[in-house]
């Protein structure tokens, strides 16, 4: 399939996005350059929201309690989890219940990963060398069990 030598005309011409009052974008290098690469789903959607919500300098005041609720974050160490995340991978900073949403860095984690250099993220307390995807995934289910575990705490299980 050829692509078309000319923009595409959107289906809704009368409808196009302009800005009004707030000030947001998410830079097309996050995808294109695989900063988003062994992100957890609840790590992009923090990442998304704080864009959403930021000024133009990146920086949003949401406290922890309103993104939880709208991430529908149930336990406090997922929100911190994934806020940890993205500070270690430099694409948000946090300080004194602000976050600021940070120019993505110079080298992208794709041309890292051609140089055979790990992604910054990547390094395991243990030095652990697991894929990312597979790292991503003992991530999430270090906070699956961590979420049970409260669940049941809750609900009064293992008191004695």
């Amino acid at each position: 399939m050829k692509m078309p030598k000319s923009r595409p005309r959107p289906p809704r011409p009368d409808r196009r996005r302009c800005i009004r009052g707030s000030f947001s974008w998410i830079d097309h290098r996050f995808l294109r350059e695989g900063f988003d690469q062994g992100l957890t789903r609840l790590e992009k959607l923090l990442y998304f929201v704080l864009v959403a919500v930021s000024n133009q300098d990146g920086v949003s005041f949401y406290s922890d309690a309103r993104l939880a609720e709208l991430l529908d974050i149930r336990f406090p160490h997922e929100l911190e989890a994934a806020r940890n995340e993205l500070v270690v991978r430099d694409l948000i900073a946090y300080a004194d219940g602000i976050y600021q949403v940070l120019d993505l860095p110079a080298c992208s984690p794709r041309k890292t990963r051609d140089a055979s250099s790990p992604l910054p993220d990547q390094a395991s307390p243990s030095g652990s060398s697991l894929p990312p995807l597979r790292r991503t995934a003992l991530r999430e289910a270090a906070a699956d069990l961590e979420s049970v575990k409260q669940l049941l705490e809750r609900w009064g299980w293992g008191r004695k």
